[in-house]
């Protein structure tokens, strides 16, 4: 009898194991399939509700006919790069490219989700809970389409690479953001204070990043859309309509928003500072920490100091708040668990269920609210973090 118990022991708790990942499994599929499926269909019945890729499909019909691509701040306001990336999607059916450039970003980040969480010793709970925290997060940009999904998952596919010591591969990711959104940029710069090794190459990531229009493109008409689209990000720049979500939709909130020369040093102040961060905390973190630390300063950093951040934007930001959160937990910080796992699905419930009476006014304060506090959370682990030897 004595031996049948110490037999049937492990037993049932191999059996329990199984029927609790089992339970996680289907949580996980939920979150992932259910918006997949849904969207998608929504997509199919009604393509031109609800969706920014009319404005992507229009760039790559004036790229052919080499007509100007910018015309200010409401209209197309990426890079000539982001031209032959939507181009393979355009040429499909409408509806299927639409369909299709949905499901890269997604697959995009579900898979640096999973990735990020797989080490982790109950894999499939620490992959349905950071879905569960992190995706509700990126629904609206997979929703509409937005570029901002793409770009999410760059640079969350980059990390992936970065901690897996893959350098060409999170290169390729980073220098795939530039041709997503300009804000790529950032990552480039953070990305090489906390990497010095991945300087050079970098730098030859950048010049075929900018070089590749050229390939698809005449050469005068290329170099005009570079020169025009400078000149729309200048104008970017000084945007302050209190329709975005970064910093200054917060001080809007309180009625103490920054302008003009106030506005550009802050932000210029915030990225010197953030190099300085990633430079001296972050490059000297063990590898998964320094990886997740630079998703979250670069993360941080561009949803706050954008000037024109969007709610939606902040697709770029839901996961790293469920990896933080995961990692916390695991390192039995729970009240900083906690606060980053609240954040982030305060961030996916309370602007929708806020929406009838106080508008888009909510999601523009609340938002940048949570990412200062997510930087803090982060920055008090990182600077008590230990570092490698």
């Amino acid at each position: 009898m004595v031996l049948m118990f110490k037999v049937a022991g492990p037993s049932r708790q191999k059996s329990s194991q199984r029927s609790a990942d089992g339970h996680w499994r289907w949580i996980s599929g939920t979150m992932v399939l259910v918006p997949l499926l849904v969207i998608s269909g929504m997509v199919a019945m009604r393509p031109e509700r609800r969706t920014v890729t009319p404005l992507y499909h229009n760039a790559v019909v004036r790229w052919a006919s080499s007509k100007p691509l910018y015309d200010g701040p409401a209209g197309m306001n990426y890079l000539p790069t982001f031209v032959p990336v939507f181009a393979p999607f355009h040429l499909l059916p409408r509806v299927m490219g639409d369909v299709f450039w949905r499901w890269t970003a997604w697959g995009g980040l579900v898979f640096g989700l999973w990735r990020l969480t797989r080490q982790e010793l109950r894999a499939q709970r620490a992959f349905a809970l950071a879905a569960l925290v992190g995706l509700p997060v990126c629904l609206g940009a997979f929703q509409n389409g937005q570029a901002n999904g793409h770009f999410g998952a760059a640079l969350l596919l980059a990390a992936v690479c970065l901690t897996e010591g893959r350098d060409l591969a999170a290169v390729i990711f980073v220098c795939l953001s530039v041709a997503i959104k300009p804000l790529g940029l950032a990552a480039v710069g953070l990305v090489i204070a906390a990497y010095p090794r991945l300087w050079w190459r970098m730098a030859i990531g950048l010049a075929v990043t900018v070089l590749f229009p050229f390939l698809c493109g005449p050469t005068d008409y290329v170099r005009s859309q570079f020169v025009a689209e400078f000149a729309d990000l200048r104008q970017c720049a000084v945007v302050t309509d209190n329709r975005f979500a970064d910093l200054n939709g917060l001080l809007r909130a309180i009625h103490a928003p920054l302008n003009g020369r106030a506005s550009l040093l802050v932000r210029s102040g915030a990225g010197l500072a953030m190099a300085v961060f990633c430079l001296l905390v972050v490059r000297r973190l063990p590898e998964r920490e320094r990886a997740l630390g630079w998703l979250a300063g670069t993360a941080g950093y561009l949803m706050l100091f954008n000037p024109m951040t969007e709610a939606n934007s902040y697709v770029a930001l839901g996961p790293a708040l469920a990896l933080w959160s995961r990692s916390l937990f695991a390192a039995g910080r729970l009240v900083g668990g906690w606060l980053l796992a609240g954040a982030a699905v305060s961030m996916g419930l309370l602007p929708t269920l806020l929406h009838p009476w106080l508008g888009n006014s909510f999601a523009l304060a609340w938002y940048p609210l949570m990412a200062i506090v997510f930087l803090c959370v982060v920055a008090q682990r990182l600077l008590t973090q230990p570092t490698r030897t």
